[in-house]
């Protein structure tokens, strides 16, 4: 298997990144009516971020599957927003207000700015896990989460670990305020049967964890 780290840069600069895209979107779409109760989430590059029309090439896409808005959160980096600001808020505020969900991912990662995070139309951050993985090592790492948290909650928005893979960081997540969580830990990718499977069981298995909507919350 290819790492998308390793193949993502490289779709980008050969300009394949927009037909990557669409077909990722297209399978997202396609998959995610079959969990009625639950969304999906997409990433999705600077490069396709910055793509001209792009708020009406997302809504054809979801008017063509069928899908409501509200069942699909679109995942950003920081670097996408922070790029433009100015294009990034306004382009957000359409995305919501026509149902999407907004999702900030890495976040901790780039150059955020505070102010900029207040005006962007937001539903959830998703902490990096460069600082989940730090969590029981440094104690920088622990503190930066436990802000993040804390200024989600502030906000009013989910906060969502990424890479959770051990029970002790799950404990430790509680404990700091994270809504939500998704890693290892809860279930390795699984094939689109074997999800539908989980969901319709309920719990994630080994674990016996209650299912949540796309991570576990």
């Amino acid at each position: 298997p290819i790492s998308p780290a390793t193949f993502i840069p490289i779709a980008e600069e050969s300009n394949v990144i927009h037909e990557l895209g669409d077909w990722i979107l297209d399978e997202a779409l396609t998959i995610v009516q079959r969990f009625p109760d639950q969304y999906v989430s997409v990433n999705f590059s600077p490069r396709q971020f910055r793509r001209s029309n792009f708020v009406g090439h997302i809504l054809e896409s979801v008017q063509r599957a069928g899908v409501l808005p509200g069942r699909v959160q679109i995942e950003i980096t920081e670097t996408a927003i922070f790029d433009d600001a100015e294009r990034a808020a306004e382009t957000l505020y359409k995305l919501r207000q026509m149902g999407f969900r907004i999702a900030l991912d890495d976040f901790g990662t780039g150059y955020s700015s505070l102010y900029n995070i207040r005006k962007f139309a937001l539903d959830s951050l998703k902490i990096d896990r460069s600082f989940i993985d730090g969590m029981g090592r440094e104690r920088e790492s622990a503190a930066i989460v436990h802000s993040i948290s804390h200024l989600g909650r502030a906000l009013g928005l989910e906060v969502i670990a990424e890479g959770v893979e051990t029970a002790a960081q799950v404990q430790a997540l509680r404990l700091a305020g994270a809504s939500h969580m998704q890693g290892y830990f809860f279930s390795r990718p699984v094939a689109p049967d074997l999800a539908v499977e989980i969901a319709d069981r309920g719990f994630f298995g080994e674990h016996d964890e209650q299912a949540g909507t796309g991570t576990h919350g």
